[in-house]
């Protein structure tokens, strides 16, 4: 027999696939129930919106963290604190430089917010079928786990941006050009 533990989680990885695995016939109750009707009423609508503000939010503010990034890559030029550092970049590399990294930013953070509110919102009803007495509970593990599938898609995309901004064997590289290169 299934222990207790074992029960809730073999429960979720099989909502989970069916969620993944598109609406079903299969007319069923609880977590499986809570899954089909997801994947039934999927919405894109959460995917985009989470997707264009993380894009938009992260790729305006762009040059901030380049010069973020290029003081904590080099603190021995760079120590002066941020309008110093900003500064020091305009002259030594031109304006164009506090958009480096701009494609990976865009990309990247595009994906995970897409992912981070689209999962979040698919995930919820699954989760609540499975914490029936516990909804806070239940929203809590949804957001853990779209931000941690958010977090993990991002990554390669974060490293493709500091590597342009800080490596200048990747100096002026986009994203398609930089993303192969990457070990």
């Amino acid at each position: 027999p299934i222990s207790k533990m074992r029960k809730p989680a073999l429960s979720f990885l099989s909502s989970l696939l069916l969620v993944l695995s598109g609406p079903s016939a299969v007319a069923a109750s609880g977590p499986a129930a809570a899954a089909a009707n997801a994947a039934k009423s999927f919405d894109y609508r959460f995917f985009i919106a989470g997707g264009v503000c993380a894009a938009t939010s992260h790729g305006i503010t762009t040059p901030i963290d380049v010069v973020k990034t290029k003081m904590q890559a080099e603190p021995e030029v760079y120590n002066k604190g941020m309008s110093a550092a900003t500064i020091s970049i305009l002259k030594e590399e031109g304006p164009s430089a506090l958009l480096g990294g701009l494609g990976p930013t865009v990309v990247g953070y595009g994906i995970e917010g897409a992912m981070k509110f689209g999962i979040y919102e698919v995930m919820k009803p699954v989760m609540v079928s499975l914490f029936e007495q516990n909804t806070t509970v239940a929203y809590i593990l949804a957001s853990i786990l779209a931000g941690a599938i958010a977090s993990i898609l991002l990554c390669p995309m974060e490293s493709a941006r500091i590597r342009v901004v800080t490596d200048p064997n990747y100096k002026g590289m986009g994203l398609i050009q930089t993303l192969p290169k990457l070990n």
